[in-house]
C-alpha cells in the first residue's frame, strides 16, 4: 500500500462533535441519560484511544459505569498483538449475551486492532449478532457518526476498511484524572517485524505536528498531571513523515522546556532507531525519566534477522553501553519472545547470554 499522509481538517472533528450533541439532545428529549462502559485491552495506545472514545460519549451526554448490566452502551476496545488477547475478548463479548438479554436495547460496539483484521470482523459479523457496531482504529475519529447510524437505521454497522491511516486533532478526551497521562505523538508503524500485526491494523507511521503535541502537553501540565508518557509504536521514528525538521530528540527537549513540575516518559523505542542524540537529550533534559524500554526480542542474530528487526545482538549491546554512558543510573526494560518459530535451544541460549550481560531491571517475556 502506498502511503500518503492525510491530515483531517478540524472541521471534520467539529462535525463529529455536532453529531454527538445531536445524539445528546435526542436522548434528553426522550428523558434518558445513558450509562456507558468502555472496556480496554492491550497497549497504552489503546488506553489513549479509549480516552477519546469516552470524550465523545461524554459529549453525547452519557454517564459512566463499570457495571455491564447497568450500561446502556458498551464499547470494547480490542487488541490483536497476541492470540490470547483475542480469545479473551471474544469470550467476554460472548458473555454479554446475558446483559443484552436483560437489556435488549443495550448497544454493544467493538473497536480497535482486533476487528481491523478482515477475518475477525467477519467472525464477529457471523457469530456475534449481539454486536451493533464494529470499527477499526482508523475510524475512531468518526465514532459519533457511526453510532448515530446505528441509532437511526436500527441496523448493524461495520466500518473496517483497509487504510494507511490519517492524522486528526481536536477530539474530546475524558481522562481518568490523577497524576499520569498518555500523550500520543504518532500513530502506526513502518517496521513490519514478522511476528507483528501493528502495521496492518494501525497503518503507516503518522507523526502529529510538534505544535499540536506541545499544546496538549501544556494543557496536561496546567491540569495538574505530573507524569506524562509520550506514546508511539516507535517513538524514535517521530517526525520522519513531517517537513518541520523536528525529530524525537528535538521533541523531547521542546516538551522539557514547558514550565512546570512534571516527569516525561516515552515508549516504545526501537533499537535500530535509538541514537546517541536521543540518549544525550534524555541525559540533559532534567524532566526526562532515565528509563528506556528497549525491546530486544532475541539474542540470536539469525532469529533477529528472521524477525526483521534490523539490528544484531552486538548492535543492541553497543546501544545499551552508549545509553548507560550518558545515564549511569539508567533503568532498562525490554521485551523478549521465547520460542520464535525455528529458534533452537542454542539460539535461545544466546538470548540468555545477552540477558545476563545487560542485566535488565524488568522484562516482559512472551511464549
Amino acid at each position: 500500500m502506498t502511503y500518503q499522509r492525510i491530515e483531517r481538517p478540524r472541521s471534520d472533528i467539529e462535525a463529529q462533535e455536532a453529531i454527538a450533541h445531536r445524539i445528546a439532545a435526542r436522548w434528553a428529549a426522550e428523558g434518558k441519560r445513558p450509562l456507558a462502559l468502555v472496556d480496554t485491552y492491550g497497549c497504552q495506545q489503546n488506553e489513549s484511544d479509549s480516552e477519546r472514545i469516552r470524550g465523545y460519549l461524554a459529549e453525547m451526554g452519557c454517564g459512566f459505569t463499570d457495571d455491564e448490566f447497568a450500561a446502556d452502551i458498551i464499547v470494547v476496545n480490542t487488541c490483536a498483538v497476541r492470540e490470547h488477547a483475542e480469545m479473551r475478548v471474544l469470550g467476554n463479548v460472548g458473555a454479554l449475551n446475558h446483559t443484552k438479554k436483560a437489556k435488549p436495547d443495550q448497544l454493544i460496539a467493538l473497536c480497535g486492532c482486533m476487528v481491523q483484521q478482515p477475518h475477525m470482523a467477519e467472525k464477529v459479523k457471523r457469530s456475534y449478532p449481539i454486536v451493533n457496531l464494529v470499527f477499526g482504529p482508523h475510524e475512531l475519529w468518526r465514532f459519533p457518526e457511526l453510532l448515530e447510524r446505528v441509532l437511526t437505521r436500527k441496523k448493524r454497522v461495520f466500518a473496517v476498511d483497509d487504510s494507511a491511516g490519517t492524522v486528526t486533532e481536536g477530539e474530546p478526551r475524558r481522562r481518568d484524572g490523577g497524576v499520569k497521562a498518555w500523550l500520543s505523538i504518532m500513530y502506526g508503524c513502518n517496521n513490519f517485524c514478522t511476528y507483528c500485526v501493528v502495521p496492518y491494523v494501525r497503518g503507516r507511521e503518522r507523526s502529529r505536528r510538534p505544535e499540536e503535541i506541545l499544546a496538549e502537553a501544556r494543557e496536561l501540565v496546567a491540569a495538574g498531571y505530573k507524569d506524562i508518557t509520550l506514546l508511539g509504536q516507535n517513538v524514535n521514528s517521530y517526525g520522519k513523515d513531517l517537513d518541520c525538521g523536528t525529530d524525537f530528540a528535538d521533541l523531547l527537549r521542546l516538551v522539557n522546556e514547558i514550565p512546570g513540575d512534571f516527569i516525561i516518559r516515552f515508549m516504545t523505542s526501537h533499537p535500530k532507531d535509538a541514537t546517541e542524540k536521543l540518549f544525550r537529550a534524555m541525559a540533559e533534559c532534567e524532566k526526562c525519566a532515565h528509563h528506556l524500554h528497549l525491546p530486544v526480542q532475541a539474542g540470536s542474530d539469525r532469529v533477529l534477522k528472521a524477525m526483521n528487526r534490523g539490528y544484531t545482538a552486538a548492535d543492541y549491546l553497543d546501544k545499551v553501553a552508549l545509553a548507560r554512558r550518558y545515564m549511569p543510573d539508567l533503568t532498562l526494560t525490554t521485551d523478549i519472545i521465547v520460542g520464535f518459530p525455528g529458534e533452537t535451544n542454542e539460539e535461545f541460549g544466546e538470548t540468555l547470554k545477552l540477558v545476563e550481560t545487560v542485566r535488565y531491571d524488568s522484562m516482559f517475556t512472551f511464549i
